[in-house]
């Protein structure tokens, strides 16, 4: 038996689960479909389990799922620096934070290769429409879901999240430090011109995203 879903489980699990639900169903268009809707609904608690086994599998092989919209746990966390090279309480900080991060999230997704993303994913979707079948596909007959799990990234992109690397890549750091030249305030065109301050910045970020973006607690 399936284990379903937990009444606590991460809404980015939930968000997983319900894409499965609808793909597996075949429902199209369930936004302006109330049956549509109204099944995935009833339907993507059995998807939970493969759900959360998906973002884990997406931890393991090095990224996260963030917010596109930092939350003000991730901005606080993201300067620890002790002293008077600290950016956190200067008047502008959370824009800068915000402009540098937006930054290197365009800079990721323009340069990134989509196919371990979109394997991973696949291997999910194969895994979740054979429920009775072995976990540990190790055939290629998963690439059968690319074209969607394609889909999902972007769907998923569209509602706010973006699947991110857990360490800055060296474009996404040499994004972050040609928006800091944007930036008027002098002290911070002065810190975060050092390259090793934006990738420490980006880790403390995405370390700092919220639970509704990790797998379930253990």
């Amino acid at each position: 038996m399936r284990i379903q879903s937990q009444p606590s489980d991460p809404k980015i699990v939930q968000y997983f689960a319900k894409e499965f639900a609808r793909f597996l169903n075949r429902v199209h268009g369930a936004g302006n479909d109330m049956l549509g809707s109204f099944l995935v609904e009833q339907e993507w608690d059995r998807y939970a389990e493969d759900a959360n086994d998906l973002v884990k599998s997406l931890e393991i092989a090095g990224f996260m799922v963030t917010p596109r919209e930092l939350t003000d746990q991730m901005i606080a966390q993201a300067d620890q620096q002790p002293g008077a090279n600290k950016l956190m309480g200067q008047r502008g900080a959370a824009l800068y934070i915000n402009a540098v991060l937006g930054a290197m999230a365009n800079a990721w997704i323009q340069s990134r290769d989509t196919d371990l993303l979109v394997n991973i994913i696949s291997m999910a979707l194969a895994r979740a429409s054979a429920p009775t079948g072995r976990k540990d596909m190790v055939d290629s007959s998963y690439r059968r879901f690319a074209k969607t799990a394609i889909e999902i990234i972007t769907d998923l992109e569209r509602t706010g999240y973006h699947i991110m690397p857990d360490e800055a890549t060296p474009f996404m750091v040499s994004a972050g430090v040609a928006e800091t030249a944007e930036r008027t305030s002098g002290s911070n065109r002065t810190i975060g011109a050092d390259p090793e301050y934006v990738k420490k910045l980006y880790h403390n970020v995405v370390n700092a995203r919220p639970d509704d973006c990790r797998p379930r607690a253990k």
